[in-house]
C-alpha cells in the first residue's frame, strides 16, 4: 500500500512539473506573439513592406515554378 502511495505521489509530481514547463512555454510563445504584433502595429511602413514581401514571393515562386520545366 505504500509503494503505491509512493508512485502516485511520483506521478503527480511528475505530471506537475511537465504541466508548469507546457506552461511556462505557452506564456513564453503568447509573449513574443505580442511583441512581434507591437511592432508591426508601431511601424509607419508596415503596409508598403508587406505589399513588397507579397510580390517578392509571387516572383519568387513564379521563378520557381519556371526553373523546374
Amino acid at each position: 500500500m505504500t509503494e503505491l502511495l509512493i508512485i502516485l505521489i511520483i506521478v503527480a509530481c511528475i505530471a506537475w512539473i511537465v504541466w508548469i514547463l507546457w506552461e511556462s512555454e505557452q506564456v513564453l510563445k503568447e509573449a513574443v506573439l505580442d511583441d512581434a504584433w507591437r511592432e508591426v502595429l508601431d511601424d509607419p511602413h508596415y503596409m508598403e513592406r508587406r505589399h513588397l514581401e507579397e510580390r517578392k514571393r509571387v516572383v519568387d515562386k513564379a521563378r520557381a515554378a519556371t526553373a523546374n520545366r
